[in-house]
């Protein structure tokens, strides 16, 4: 197992093309570079002919230059005439005439550059640094910078690959943006960035110096850090603008490849690791090595800046783990306990907390404050391979079991994720801790969701050209289009749906209501009218006895005024008789006294019949009244009990219908329930259809744009008609 595992750290962080360090070439004028410009340059540029009054045949004299200055720059090949004129990138192009020298010759000629332009065999490397930038910020914000985080801009990057491969290398190199939904994979040659919110190919950054074992991105991802290079000849780290992947500045004069590196926070420093078992830190602002650490006892495997950008954490082959101050390179700690190779370091967000993994298979945390190791557990059997602090404390790994986790603090496992189909190599959380990005040694990328371990997608480590992309976003951009007519019929069926089964529910609550409130109301009716009924009958009883009462009175006053009527009537013709006879015989003084003795019984009788009249009006009212009372309260007693039937008889209608319309209320409302739950799916769908329609008409256009023949010149003007003579 331990030989398994040492001859993986070799491929890992060589990479399978690269060369030993016992077999790697290092260039020099005399042996490599002088039969080239024999074979190809000193016929124009030697001792007999100067053209330009350059001179290659000697180091001495290629280092005076010709008539348009210096033809080498060490260090930087881009700004070396000698090499960007032969390999024609610059005018004029050299040979003038033919076909440029070979590439192997070429690539020998660059690297000769790229390490200095030494002599001979014994010479000391010697580079010119690049030039640097100024980047360097007055004070580091820790957490989120303000306003939005830095995303490539459209157009701006390459959208074809720098090299499409076979099958997609290892992915040695891994990382995301600390602010942006934004994912950099190590390719072959070059950074392929990704959306992370929706997975789309955002473009290319290519790295011409060899293999990438190394990506950062910047503490305010503004910029991406690239690192790598080509084993046992050279290492670079490159640092890139992520708006538009221009490059910012070049560092190294590493005679191997760069294993890994980090930009501190304050962006004036890039820290490099080698199999030099040396860590470089090198100006931002002109490319020099501030710092050489010679500390290591094997190959420097990790490096990363504290946040805050204090200190500086490194790791090597051979388990060893320093902690540097960043700015004079002293040591601060020196954290043992690891048996195994140092696999990737990385900072909490607090610069408090250090975690470590190793090919030991622990994951290890180290406070700042004593360095003191505070938990250790075994993440990945065989070995761990890449640990990554997220921004709300857990921890993101990977390893050799080709298992990725999330862990809390303590070790305890919060998810694990679907195994790779070979070893897990590196491993990266996303800015909003959403999503856990993991790759492995067959080149596999996968990205899942933090939350339920659920797999979101499968990003590819080796993209087809742009021509070919297009066709296969053509078919996404017409199968999204195809998506969206059944979504659309789908998310309106589950509409309407929704809404009969919304207005049925309602339809049945309002007619349960309108049964319970019409029995209610009946009920109530009942009640009111029974008690009005029962209050009405000895109101109509006492006013009957009233009535009974009042009649024989009222008939024996009208009885006894007709009575008297009669006597009157009677009384008035004897009365008249004797008046008449009494007149005949005026003398008669006993006639005159009966006749008037009958006229004041006349008057009496009229009197007494005043008295009877008065009598059988007063009782007639009296009997008139009883009357009335009683039929007043015969009328509401018969109200009461008509209204007590006919509330008795709605009451015994809408009764057997009550329980049947409440009961009916449930269903309508599971089914109105259902209905509706089923249309936020149903707009979700439509929506995601929508969206995906969106996305993936975003990338046929940027697809076609990539690969749209260039517009044709315009046409010259067309030259006057000479004028006649």
């Amino acid at each position: 197992m331990r030989q398994l595992a040492f001859l993986c750290s070799v491929a890992l962080l060589l990479g399978g093309g690269s060369r030993l360090l016992a077999d790697a070439k290092n260039p020099n004028y005399e042996d490599d570079v002088l039969p080239i410009m024999k074979q190809s340059c000193t016929n124009c540029h030697g001792n007999d002919k100067q053209k330009g009054g350059l001179n290659l045949a000697t180091y001495a004299a290629m280092q005076q230059g010709g008539s348009s200055g210096a033809v080498v720059v060490p260090g930087n090949p881009g700004k070396s005439r000698i090499y960007s004129l032969s390999a024609h990138l610059d005018e004029p192009k050299m040979p003038p005439s033919g076909n440029k020298i070979a590439d192997a010759q070429l690539a020998t000629l660059k690297l000769w550059v790229e390490q200095g332009a030494r002599q001979n065999a014994g010479s000391k490397t010697v580079v010119t640094p690049m030039p640097g930038a100024d980047i360097g910020l007055k004070s580091v914000v820790k957490g989120r910078p303000p306003g939005p985080p830095p995303m490539p801009t459209i157009g701006k990057l390459k959208l074809d690959p720098v090299v499409v491969a076979r099958r997609p290398g290892a992915v040695l190199a891994l990382a995301t943006s600390p602010w942006a939904p934004l994912v950099a994979v190590g390719g072959q040659k070059q950074v392929i960035l990704y959306n992370t919110d929706d997975n789309q190919l955002v473009g290319f950054i290519p790295f011409e110096h060899g293999q990438i074992n190394s990506i950062k991105f910047s503490r305010n991802a503004k910029f991406i850090l690239v690192a790598g290079g080509k084993g046992g000849q050279s290492g670079k780290a490159v640092l890139y603008k992520v708006e538009d992947g221009s490059k910012v500045l070049e560092v190294g004069i590493e005679n191997d490849a760069i294993l890994a590196a980090d930009i501190s926070a304050d962006q004036t420093q890039i820290a490099v690791g080698s199999p030099s078992k040396l860590v470089r830190i090198y100006s931002t602002t002109d490319g020099k090595v501030l710092h050489e650490i010679k500390k290591h006892t094997d190959w420097v495997c990790a490096v990363e800046y504290s946040p805050d950008g204090v200190l500086l954490a490194t790791g090597d082959r051979n388990g060893g783990v320093f902690v540097w101050e960043a700015h004079t390179g002293r040591e601060y700690f020196s954290l043992r306990g690891h048996t195994g190779m140092i696999t990737d370091v990385s900072w909490r967000d607090d610069s408090n907390v250090l975690a470590t993994c190793s090919e030991d298979a622990t994951v290890k945390l180290w406070e700042m404050e004593n360095g003191g190791n505070t938990r250790n557990w075994a993440a990945h059997a065989g070995g761990t391979a890449s640990v990554k602090f997220t921004h709300d404390g857990k921890l993101a790994t990977t390893g050799r079991d080709k298992g990725t986790a999330l862990w809390d603090q303590n070790g305890a496992a919060q998810k694990t994720f679907t195994a790779f189909p070979d070893l897990g190599l590196k491993v990266a959380v996303t800015h909003d801790n959403a999503r856990v990005i993991a790759g492995d040694w067959g080149g596999v990328v996968r990205s899942w969701a933090a939350a339920d371990a659920k797999l979101i997608a499968t990003l590819d480590a080796n993209p087809l050209p742009a021509v070919q992309r297009l066709k296969v976003a053509e078919a996404a951009f017409a199968a999204a289009q195809a998506k969206v007519a059944p979504a659309q019929a789908a998310f309106d069926a589950a509409a309407l749906k929704a809404k009969q089964a919304t207005d049925a529910y309602n339809a049945a609550v309002a007619n349960s209501n309108k049964i319970a409130a019409d029995l209610a109301a009946a009920t109530k009716a009942v009640t009111d009218n029974t008690t009005a009924m029962n209050a009405a009958k000895p109101l109509m009883d006492a006013a009957k006895a009233e009535s009974d009462k009042a009649a024989p009175l009222a008939t024996a006053a009208a009885n006894k005024a007709v009575a008297i009527e009669a006597v009157i009537a009677a009384e008035t013709v004897a009365a008249k008789m004797l008046a008449e006879a009494a007149a005949k015989v005026p003398a008669n003084g006993e006639l005159a006294a009966r006749s008037k003795a009958k006229a004041d019984a006349l008057v009496a009788l009229n009197a007494e019949l005043g008295v009877a009249k008065k009598a059988q009006t007063d009782t007639a009212a009296v009997l008139a009244a009883a009357n009335a009372k009683f039929a007043a309260q015969s009328k509401a007693f018969t109200d009461a009990q008509a209204a007590v039937a006919a509330h008795q008889k709605t009451v015994a209608t809408l009764t057997p219908m009550a329980k049947p319309a409440a009961d009916a209320v449930a269903p309508a409302k599971a089914a109105a329930d259902a209905a509706n739950a089923a249309v936020a799916p149903a707009k979700a769908a439509i929506d995601a259809a929508n969206a995906e329609v969106t996305s993936t008409k975003a990338v046929l256009d940027q697809l076609k744009a990539a690969t749209a023949p260039p517009p044709a010149p315009p046409m010259p003007p067309v030259p006057p008609a000479p004028p006649k003579k």
